[in-house]
């Protein structure tokens, strides 16, 4: 329940707690009238009414302190919350479609502590660095899958970071062809979602894509580049994300010479990944990566270079921005501690004026 035509940005989370006032008014009806009837009366006869003192004038102030400590404990009840909900503005950014390699030879350790452990720091200090671009992410191994669609929640692209791990795809290998292909279907899926066309008609969502094509769009994948698996073949993918306009920056992550596998058995120790009794070295496929980059108007970066870093925020900095809708979330924050204290308080005053001042001699 918001009440932004009392105060902006305040807001009720239980508001039936304020069902709780209507006792109020029997509650003082029956304090007045005890008040009335708590003393003896005597036949006087027709004596002339005696002065009032100011004492007598103030007897209802403790019922009626009572009372506000009363309604001040519903309002606590109602939990007040100050903030706001959501926040709408256009601003110019540019559409990010992350893709991760959460395959098994993310786990070796030529870059510490693993690739995959590097890649998420990667892309954590990124999007810390974003303001009003939408990201989406793409998780793959043996196959892919959008793991978050376009957004500017940050706070959830992060944590959705945070929680990649191997084995999330239950597919073993290394599909980067699947996985630029579903980073380019993701983009045309958003483009016909924001034309608001009916993915049966054909003529509008040609119109779309075309439109679509002349904003800013940006693949940034992390892999350690080998691809084995998959439907799609890397370079297919990467030729189709050329036609739609969508450039493709590659991170390497690993060392070219590479390293053993790790994994751990049904015991929990650890063990290495062997073939015909040989250890598999998982190496970094640079070249395979540098192709995909030059392909898509991209640049290749290994992972782990600060300054490498920064040059992809530089690039995609400067890409020619376009307009996009920003939607901002904001927690509201509690705010029933004001009324709570504010009880104790008027209760403590009341107890204090029977006790001395207003106290009732029977």
């Amino acid at each position: 329940m918001e009440l932004n035509y009392l105060l902006p940005g305040l807001r009720l989370a239980q508001p039936a707690a304020l069902w709780l006032l209507a006792l109020l008014p029997g509650w003082l009806l029956l304090a007045a009238r005890a008040r009335r009837g708590g003393g003896l009366s005597f036949p006087l006869g027709h004596l002339p009414p005696l002065p009032r003192s100011w004492r007598v004038r103030l007897q209802p102030l403790p019922d009626l302190l009572r009372a506000l400590a009363l309604a001040l404990l519903v309002l606590a009840l109602a939990r007040p919350q100050m903030g706001q909900t959501h926040e709408k503005i256009t601003a110019e950014g540019v559409d990010i479609m992350l893709a991760i390699d959460v395959s098994a030879s993310m786990r070796v350790e030529d870059v510490a502590p693993n690739r995959l452990e590097a890649a998420k720091a990667v892309i954590q200090r990124f999007v810390e660095k974003l303001t009003n671009d939408r990201v989406g992410i793409v998780v793959f191994a043996g196959r892919s899958f959008t793991q978050c669609p376009l957004t500017t929640d940050y706070g959830t692209v992060w944590e959705l970071v945070r929680t990649c791990h191997i084995g999330m795809v239950p597919y073993d290998g290394t599909a980067v062809g699947d996985a630029l292909g579903t980073c380019v279907a993701r983009f045309e899926t958003d483009a016909w979602r924001r034309a608001q066309v009916d993915e049966t008609d054909l003529p509008q969502r040609r119109k779309a894509s075309e439109q679509a094509k002349q904003r800013s769009r940006v693949v940034i994948l992390l892999t350690d580049g080998f691809s084995n698996s998959g439907d799609l073949h890397p370079r297919s993918a990467a030729e189709m994300a050329r036609i739609k306009n969508i450039r493709v920056h590659c991170i390497g992550l690993g060392s070219p010479e590479g390293a053993p596998v790790p994994y751990y058995d049904q015991s929990g120790r650890r063990q290495y990944l062997r073939s015909n009794g040989r250890l598999l070295v998982s190496p970094l496929d640079e070249k395979g990566l540098q192709a995909i980059a030059a392909a898509c108007g991209g640049q290749y970066f290994r992972a782990g270079d600060a300054s490498a870093l920064q040059a992809i925020y530089e690039t995609i900095a400067a890409m020619e921005r376009h307009e996009v809708e920003v939607s901002r979330r904001r927690e509201w924050d509690e705010r029933f501690i004001l009324p709570l204290l504010a009880a104790v308080v008027v209760l403590l005053l009341e107890l204090w004026l029977r006790a001395t001042a207003l106290r009732v001699t029977p």
